[in-house]
């Protein structure tokens, strides 16, 4: 078995997710599973292909790919998170699907995981690579994009969305706001400018780019008057991201430092708009 990296970045996707995995598909309206049921419309596997769905999370990517791929196929879905991983084992599996195998992992080594260099030595690699709301979460994107295209067949096609560089309630919160009070991620998205991004990551990995689109928003779209910053603020840091609200002085801080982060987020019509809107892209490993 391949353990998990100790790296900084793995150990506070633990540390985030693990409280969060038996809520994790019904949260938010149940969006994250929407995602997953989408990506596999947007990428569908061959039959009897083979299948690597990294940062699997509770399988809400992996298992509609088992689904598609038929009882002939091969899927692996690799975590770094036992919790998230505990909740897909629990989920029941048509007859008619392949047996995904579930592995606690570093999703950035995955020469040290026996399973894939198998398919990678007995199938020549995957015929899809995917990753879902993860890539931000890494320590090097590049890098990891790279890596994973190693373990492409030739013809190969690897799926994954990044946040927009919109402004929205979660980027605010989880972003910026933590950053002022120095409570700040390892990871960060700013490095997302645009829709051509993650492309540019692509190209450098030496894969050919057959498609990038912008996707509907995954939450309800709302739209705040600049008024609101506060009434906003004490919604949200009460429901959904309550990091401060157990230490008074920070959340004091916190409502301090929200106004200006808020005005400078508001579009030319003093609006702030909120939802959860994507980039995918799919790309191709040439034959």
């Amino acid at each position: 078995m391949s353990h998990p990296s100790t790296n900084a970045f793995a150990i506070e996707a633990i540390t985030h997710y693990t409280p969060r995995a038996s809520q994790y598909d019904a949260g938010r309206g149940g969006w994250h599973a929407t995602l997953g049921r989408d990506f596999t419309t947007w990428l569908p596997p061959p039959p009897g292909g083979a299948i690597l769905d990294l940062a699997c999370g509770t399988g809400l990517v992996t298992l509609p790919y088992a689904e598609g791929v038929g009882p002939n196929g091969v899927v692996i879905g690799i975590d770094v998170t036992e919790g998230m991983l505990d909740e897909a084992r629990r989920k029941s599996i048509p007859n008619d699907a392949a047996r995904p195998e579930w592995i606690q992992a570093d999703i950035t080594d995955l020469s040290s995981i026996s399973t894939v260099s198998q398919v990678k030595s007995e199938r020549g690699g995957f015929d899809i690579i995917s990753c879902c709301s993860a890539l931000v979460l890494l320590e090097n994107p590049a890098s990891a994009i790279k890596h994973w295209a190693s373990f492409l067949i030739p013809g190969g096609k690897m799926i994954i969305d990044v946040p927009t560089e919109d402004r929205t309630l979660q980027y605010l919160f989880t972003m910026p706001l933590r950053k002022a009070l120095g409570q700040a991620y390892n990871h960060d998205r700013d490095w997302v400018k645009d829709i051509h991004t993650l492309e540019h990551l692509y190209e450098d990995a030496g894969l050919e780019v057959e498609s990038s689109f912008r996707t509907k928003s995954y939450t309800p779209e709302q739209v705040f008057g600049a008024e609101e910053a506060m009434a906003v603020f004490e919604e949200y840091s009460t429901t959904m991201y309550k990091w401060m609200r157990g230490n008074p002085e920070l959340l004091e801080r916190a409502r301090q430092v929200w106004p200006h982060l808020w005005k400078e987020s508001l579009d030319e019509q003093g609006r702030f708009r909120e939802g959860h809107t994507l980039y995918v892209t799919i790309g191709r490993k040439k034959d």
